[in-house]
């Protein structure tokens, strides 16, 4: 990611948001096999991959060329280049069977697709403190999964769903901090903001 002065900005109005839960989200889809590409929003729901590949027994590389501020990606597949347009090309799923999703050409990784979608984006930026540079974890939101991502803050959860006052009350009531609406709950399997937003509630 490029450090900007942006970025540093971002990390200092979001900095309420990085703190994510030490458990990882499991997927909530049943989730393709292997590593490919997105090529719309309806593959990724559909769970379609372009290219698709089994990691174990296949040769795949996909090169985002995110240090060169590249508008697109390659995939090398069966020894040929293919290369696909970032703003015209939903996501990625890589081996490591982590999912993608493009944004303004950079990737933000989707930590769990429900009620809403949350995603969590590495940014680096100057310290501060004058100690360098350092990554910091930020975490979006989306009301759906193709829509546009909003900081994950109690304020733009409100805003996001102004109609749903229940909602904003267990907000209230749950969260005292912006830190907090990023956790994971173990318990329900789920990030707690969607188990908020669960029918029963």
């Amino acid at each position: 990611m490029k450090t900007t002065l942006l970025n540093l900005l971002l990390s200092c109005t979001f900095s309420a948001t990085t703190l994510l839960a030490d458990a990882v989200s499991p997927a909530t889809k049943t989730p393709p096999t292997g590593s490919g590409v997105y090529r719309t929003v309806s593959d990724y729901k559909q769970d379609k991959l372009t290219l698709q590949v089994d990691c174990k027994t296949e040769k795949h590389r996909i090169r985002l060329n995110e240090f060169f501020g590249s508008a697109s990606i390659d995939v090398i597949h069966n020894g040929e280049k293919h290369t696909f347009r970032k703003n015209g090309t939903y996501g990625i799923r890589d081996c490591e069977g982590k999912d993608f999703r493009f944004v303004a050409n950079e990737e933000y990784q989707i930590l769990e697709s429900r009620t809403v979608t949350i995603y969590e984006n590495l940014v680096t930026a100057t310290s501060t403190t004058g100690k360098g540079i350092r990554t910091l974890k930020m975490v979006y939101f989306s009301l759906q999964p193709n829509t546009d991502l909003l900081p994950l803050t109690v304020a733009n959860l409100k805003k996001a769903l102004p109609a749903n006052h229940k909602f904003h009350d267990l907000l209230d009531t749950n969260f005292r901090t912006d830190a907090e609406v990023a956790v994971y709950d173990p318990m329900h399997k789920m990030y707690k903001v969607n188990h908020l937003l669960q029918p029963a509630h």
